[in-house]
């Protein structure tokens, strides 16, 4: 088996480095500074590197110190959720994840009345997730990402969700107005999208009507908002086999036209591989798999 330091030393380490400073950590784990300082050295001197850049009274810990902080702190988060289930198994565990503001408007959150009713003894705080963002905060258990995630190696678990199909969405009325009965008639209607380019648009009419010459562009900062601007009959939005499902289901959106184009980039789970088995993220893991199952 693995021989572990100390659990006293890492505890103290966990204190000193977050508060950056020995007295503030004494008094906090109501110990002498000279304690402190103590359980620092041995625990230097077991892990053969320097933790913290001496500087007067105040410390600094060192990039390794902060490395490894970041992991007790998951670590002792996970323990402390398993100790709480073994005290009491009904008790409350906060999950906290970070979704696209498009995903979670128009997939996510209408699903989690399931999941509260199958586990009320998780609490759920939602983040948003900025679409550029390749990984979780510092304080997420779990993320849904879009695009490209973390490099191999980069202490994180991923799994791709479904590859996105992207199709024109509109709503039924102006659908039902005959002005949509081909891909070039979208020339005289607004395109609605949330890329600042309209490079998906461009890729599907390249693809379907040619250039649709003369059609208005309208951008929207996520695409749920671009989704329901269609809903409303205020254009022709780019759907996908995600955000668009409800919608179509409901009948507040349709598809003019079947042709559709394969998306470049994906939605994937993203975990850190220390929080991939506390007891919560692995129960939302499952029924969030069993939600994509059927969507």
């Amino acid at each position: 088996m693995r021989r572990l330091p100390s659990l006293t030393a890492l505890r103290t380490f966990e204190c000193a480095a977050r508060h950056a400073h020995f007295g503030r950590a004494a008094a906090e784990l109501c110990v002498t500074d000279s304690a402190v300082s103590h359980q620092i050295r041995q625990l230097e001197g077991e892990l053969g590197a320097e933790l913290f850049v001496r500087e007067g009274r105040q410390v600094r810990p060192t990039p390794a110190a902060l490395r490894l902080l970041q992991r007790l702190q998951q670590a002792f988060e996970w323990v402390g959720d398993a100790c709480d289930e073994l005290r009491d198994p009904a008790s409350q565990a906060v999950l906290r994840i970070a979704v696209t503001a498009e995903l979670a408007q128009k997939w996510l959150v209408r699903r989690l009345a399931d999941f509260s009713t199958q586990c009320p003894h998780i609490t759920l705080h939602v983040h948003e997730q900025p679409i550029e963002a390749r990984a979780p905060g510092e304080d997420i258990d779990l993320a849904i990402t879009y695009g490209a995630g973390p490099e191999d190696g980069s202490g994180y678990w991923v799994k791709p969700l479904p590859v996105l199909i992207f199709f024109p969405v509109c709503s039924p009325v102006l659908f039902n107005q005959g002005t949509l009965t081909e891909p070039a008639d979208l020339a005289r209607h607004g395109l609605l999208h949330d890329d600042q380019d309209g490079a998906t648009w461009a890729t599907w009419l390249a693809a379907h009507a040619g250039d649709a010459q003369g059609s208005r562009h309208v951008y929207f900062a996520h695409a749920g908002l671009a989704l329901e601007a269609a809903a409303q009959g205020q254009g022709v939005a780019m759907g996908d086999n995600l955000t668009a499902t409800e919608d179509l289901a409901s009948g507040r959106l349709v598809r003019p036209f079947a042709a559709s184009i394969t998306a470049l980039g994906q939605y994937a789970i993203v975990c850190d591989r220390l929080r991939l088995e506390r007891p919560a993220v692995a129960v939302f893991l499952q029924w969030l798999e069993a939600q994509l199952q059927r969507a």
